[in-house]
Order: C-alpha cells, then sequence, then structure tokens
C-alpha cells in the first residue's frame, strides 16, 4: 500500500474531486454515458445510486448527481422515466447522434488521407430563429466544424453528408448552403492558412493537449499495476473526461494543416496506453454496478 500512495501519480488521482483537479460532475456524466453506456447498447440505463456509485471517487453524492442529471436532461442529452421513487436515465434517442459523433472525435481521431478540399457551411441569417441558428450552429461546432464569419462554418475533414445529416436532424431550414469545394489561394483571398486560423484555436488546444501528456504520461507500468479496480475505472474516466474537453475543441485537421510538433499525437499516444491499460479492471468494477458483464473496446484512440 506505500508504494501505491507514494506514487505521485497515484497520488494525484485519489486528490482529483469536481471542486479540485477534476471535471464538473456534469462532464463525468456524460463522460459515462459516451464512454460507459452507450457501447452497452441504446436503451442501456442508470439509476441515480449506480451513477453515484461509479463516480464515487470524484467526492459527488446522490443530491449532486440529481442536479446534474437535470441540467444534462434538460440540455436534451438524455431522457429519464419514474418507477416509484427510482428514476433511470438513459441516451435520449435524439441525442444518440449527437454521441456517436462526439465518440468518432475522442476515440477515432483523424482518418488517414485528405481529398485537399474544404466543407463550407453558410446558414441564412433570415432563417429561422436566432435561437435554432444558434442550435445548429452548436450542433456543427460538435461536429468539428469552424466559425470563419458570421453564419460561415467550415471544416477541411468533416464531410458534406455529415453537414445535411445535420441539418436535417436539426430540422426547420430550407436555405442551408453546403459545398465541398477546394479553397483557393491568392492576393487578397482567404486561403487555407487564414481558414486554420479562424476556424480553430490550435494554440489553446494545443495548450490542453500538453497538459493532459504532462498529468497522464506520468502513469507508469508500476502506477497502474498497484490500482485496484476503484481507482483504474476512477483513472479511466478521468482520462477520457480530460481528453474529451481537448479534442471536442480540436478541429482535427489534416497533418498537412498541422505543425510537425503537433501535441494531439504524443497526447492520443498516451491516451491509448493508459485506457489500455486500466480497461480489463475497470470493466470489472463497471460490471459489478450495472449488474451485467462489460467488454470495453481495447482498440479505442486508435
Amino acid at each position: 500500500m506505500s508504494s501505491l500512495v507514494s506514487h505521485p501519480a497515484v497520488v494525484d488521482l485519489d486528490a482529483a474531486t469536481c471542486s479540485h483537479g477534476a471535471p464538473s460532475a456534469r462532464n463525468l456524466i456524460v463522460t459515462v454515458f459516451g464512454d460507459v453506456v452507450v457501447p452497452c447498447g441504446a436503451d442501456t440505463e442508470l439509476t441515480v445510486q449506480q451513477l453515484t456509485e461509479l463516480l464515487t471517487g470524484f467526492g459527488v453524492n446522490e443530491r449532486l448527481v440529481r442536479t446534474s442529471l437535470s441540467r444534462v436532461a434538460g440540455d436534451g442529452l438524455l431522457a429519464s422515466r419514474s418507477e416509484g421513487r427510482r428514476s433511470f436515465y438513459r441516451v435520449a434517442p435524439g441525442a444518440l447522434s449527437t454521441f456517436r459523433t462526439a465518440d468518432r472525435r475522442i476515440y477515432r481521431g483523424l482518418a488517414d488521407g485528405w481529398d485537399g478540399q474544404w466543407t463550407i457551411v453558410v446558414l441564412d441569417g433570415n432563417e429561422a430563429s436566432p435561437d435554432h441558428r444558434a442550435r445548429l450552429r452548436q450542433e456543427l461546432a460538435w461536429a468539428g466544424l469552424g466559425t470563419v464569419a458570421p453564419n460561415v462554418l467550415a471544416s477541411p475533414v468533416v464531410s458534406a453528408d455529415a453537414v445535411v445529416e445535420i441539418v436535417e436532424r436539426v430540422g426547420g431550414f430550407h436555405n442551408v448552403l453546403v459545398s465541398r469545394s477546394t479553397v483557393v489561394d491568392g492576393a487578397g483571398l482567404l486561403g487555407q492558412g487564414e481558414l486554420v486560423r479562424r476556424t480553430a484555436d490550435l494554440v489553446d488546444v494545443e495548450q490542453r493537449y500538453a497538459e493532459f501528456v504532462e498529468r497522464f504520461e506520468r502513469f507508469d507500468d508500476d502506477a497502474i499495476a498497484s490500482l485496484d479496480e476503484t481507482r483504474a475505472l476512477k483513472l479511466r474516466l478521468l482520462l477520457v473526461a480530460t481528453f474529451r474537453r481537448a479534442a471536442l475543441a480540436d478541429p482535427q485537421l489534416p497533418a498537412e494543416l498541422l505543425p510537425d510538433s503537433w501535441a494531439g499525437r504524443r497526447a492520443r499516444d498516451v491516451a491509448r496506453r493508459v485506457y489500455g491499460s486500466v480497461a480489463s479492471a475497470s470493466d470489472r468494477r463497471i460490471g459489478e454496478l450495472l449488474g451485467r458483464d462489460v467488454v470495453t473496446d481495447r482498440g479505442r484512440f486508435g
């Protein structure tokens, strides 16, 4: 036990709570549903008590979990039902595509190969209400598009078909312009370099990745081998929730548009190693709490 508590990485893990050193309860709840629940099946439900047990290492209680669940449900991400005095939560049917889009960006990263083109989206500023346009812009941002100008978004990696699916899912629009085309560079033109600068704050994203590496690279084989199942689960959720914040802010640009020293590459390598190392132990703990066998895909962060 003495070697366990003396390892700096494990000391940091034990000290991490929602009020100090860990993401918010809301962020962690979204992480649980994305990392644990959705892979078990779209209809998988969790009770408040189960969620509290899953997050017990972060210093949460049922009251905080209930409050945070209400907020996540209010955002349209979760649906609930009551059975006597118990409440059950699952991913809202309309939010499944949002979770799956996030899943791709977090666990899979950028696919190899780029056709050299950009997807450009232009919204009609006079169509729909400001709130409805804001919702569409948010959905497009979650998918990975960045803002070029008011009501203009762009991405080199999000396909035109993916944008069309989002527009149709949000509904209420008839004049959204979607184009997949080559961006022309030249004097007086808004070229690729400026598009990159406008659609992504790469300095901020790289800083997030660098902080992730600094924190989680310390979990070497000795530290991980010393973790019991409860700590393994806490490390898994902390790792995913922390990486998630960087990955969802990352436009995941093609290698041709990134600096050679891009910290995101190293961060993904660290995430793959640590996540894979704690997957089995954390699965056992999750299985105990959910009353079912759980086998996580070891190829995540590939």
